[in-house]
Formats: C-alpha cells, structure tokens, sequence
C-alpha cells in the first residue's frame, strides 16, 4: 500500500505525499469554492441583464404596434388579374396585388415562388422591399411580417416573350405564398394573359 514499485517509503516520504494530498484536496476545495461564488454573483446579475433586456425589447415592439399574439387573417381583395391581349413586342406585364392582415397576430409571409420562369414577384412592406422570386426561389431564413392592420404590396412581373414564339396564346401565371395565417396558409394569385407575336 505504501509502496512505490518495489521501494518502501520512508517516514518522511509517507509526511511530504500526506502533505501533498492535503494542498491538493486545500487547492481543488478553494476552486470549487471560487466557482460558486462566481456563479452566485454573476448568475443573479445574468438574470436582470436578460430581463430587462427583455422587458426594453417587449416595450418597444409594443411601442412600434409589432406585439400581436392574436390570430393573423390574410386578405387579398382582387387574387386574379387579367391583362387581357398583350404582345410580346411590347414587353413585360406588370401588376401589383394588395395583401392585408385583417387579423389580430402578426401575418408572417415566409415563402414566395411562381408557376414559371418567366413570372418573377417582389414584395414591399412599409419601407422594406424583397429580393426577386420565381419558380425556383428557396431563400433560406426568409420572411416578411405584416402587422394587424397594414397591407402589403406584391409585385408580379411576366415576360411574355421569355418562351419565344411558341409561347402565344393564352396563359395563367400564379404567385404563392406560404403564410402563417391557419385558414390561409398556401395563398395564390393569378395572371392571366393572351399573348401574341
């Protein structure tokens, strides 16, 4: 037990490894001691900081009418435009189409993509625009909010000329949207077109 190797140890060994263990046992006892009282000071200061950080976050959006924890209802008063007779000499068809939240919660506008390439769309809330969509559009942590109460403004743009002669006609583009309004939530607006050289 009190052997090293094959080496007995001497009395003065057996004293300094007995003292060696008690200021080990002195040192892990003072750290432990040290991490609780960093813990009991800073945990309670780590709290208010989050609080009221919290509460400055929570007052302000109450502030900006952004706090809605009701139900969002999404209203698109006209979903289908039509452009009646277009050629494709004269260039891209554009219209804008009114989204407004007639709910109680923030409507949040999370995905936007068309029916085919040759729509794109663009959204405008307030003084915030959008990047451009289409067909194939899957941005990654993107999404628009509307406030109860506000409207926002989607911009559709087709190019009837983008499938060449064969492309005359007529057509019916669609816009979709994935909202977080539960009676609502895949919404679609159409264009419609007749489309000649």
């Amino acid at each position: 037990m009190n052997n090293i190797g094959n080496h007995r140890l001497t009395k003065k060994e057996k004293y300094l490894l007995k003292k060696q263990r008690k200021e080990q046992e002195h040192f892990h006892r003072a750290r432990r001691k040290k991490i609780r009282k960093i813990i009991f000071i800073s945990l309670p200061v780590i709290l208010i900081t989050g609080g009221i950080i919290f509460g400055l976050i929570n007052y302000l959006s109450r502030e900006k009418g952004e706090n809605h924890s009701g139900i969002p209802k999404l209203e698109i008063s006209i979903p289908e435009y039509d452009a009646s007779t277009i050629s494709m000499a004269e260039g891209l068809v554009k219209h804008t189409y009114e989204i407004k939240n007639i709910g109680e919660g923030n409507l949040k506008i999370d995905r936007i993509w068309t029916s085919c390439m040759c729509t794109t769309a663009r959204l405008k809330v307030g003084d915030k625009e959008s990047g451009e969509f289409s067909m194939h559009s899957k941005p990654l942590f993107w999404s628009f909010k509307i406030v109860p109460g506000e409207t926002g403004f989607l911009e559709v743009t087709f190019d009837p000329a983008f499938h060449g002669p064969q492309g005359t006609g007529p057509v019916v583009r669609a816009v979709y949207l994935s909202t977080n309004d539960p009676k609502n939530e895949k919404v679609e607006v159409r264009l419609l077109a007749d489309v000649i050289k």
